[in-house]
């Protein structure tokens, strides 16, 4: 027989897992705080123009995608067998206020088992640039390790009024492990095995037969 305070524990998480979500998403449509209304646009912030998404992935609950981080910091897991973690720093905002209440579950110790969607998602972090993804990590298996709020200033620069302070939220998450993936360079990979000519005008731009035939040979190709 099932213990009703079981089923209870599991409708609740049920239940904030979904609230999360729809929060979640009510804030990044909400227009004061999307990026286009900030002061300072974060997916316009860092050189190059590059842009860093990510992607939450709930099971059951939809997918997820935030594009105000400013920072994403990897910190463990490139070696095999070791533990991976990472961790992604953007303004506050609303747009994150179900990460909020997710963190605030966390830390209180009121997240179930490791089967729970609220203790167990996935994370696609990808650097993006014209729109297109240069480099993505699928992230299996994720939960917030830890967050913290920082104030950041320029010292009596800030103080005196000339610049402003920034609230920023630190999100740490440990995940099960992750998978790497350049789909640029696969898509430019496929791009000359099509061609099947010498002629340089169908290679895509920047990339010579030299360069490819020294891909091949390092064992590079998809």
């Amino acid at each position: 027989m099932i213990n009703s305070m079981t089923l209870s524990k599991k409708y609740s998480t049920l239940i904030i897992a979904s609230l999360i979500v729809s929060v979640l998403a009510l804030g990044i449509s909400y227009q004061g705080s999307t990026a286009e209304t900030l002061e300072f646009d974060p997916t316009k912030g860092a050189i190059n123009d590059l842009q860093i998404q990510a992607v939450f992935h709930f099971t059951g609950f939809g997918n997820l995608s935030l594009e105000t981080f400013s920072v994403f910091q990897q910190d463990s897991g490139f070696k095999k067998g070791e533990a991976v973690s990472f961790k992604l720093f953007g303004l506050a905002g609303l747009d994150k206020i179900g990460l909020y209440k997710l963190s605030d579950k966390t830390s209180q110790g009121r997240i179930g088992s490791v089967n729970d969607p609220l203790n167990n998602f996935d994370i696609d972090v990808r650097i993006i640039q014209n729109e297109q993804v240069l480099h993505e990590f699928k992230y299996k298996g994720c939960k917030i390790a830890d967050y913290k709020v920082l104030t950041l200033f320029d010292a009596d620069e800030t103080y005196s009024g000339k610049t402003k302070f920034a609230i920023v939220d630190g999100f740490e998450f440990s995940c099960r492990g992750y998978e790497p993936a350049t789909p640029l360079f696969d898509e430019i990979v496929l791009k000359i095995k099509k061609a099947h000519t010498t002629s340089t005008l169908e290679l895509p731009p920047g990339v010579t037969w030299e360069s490819y035939e020294s891909f091949k040979s390092k064992g590079f190709e998809p």
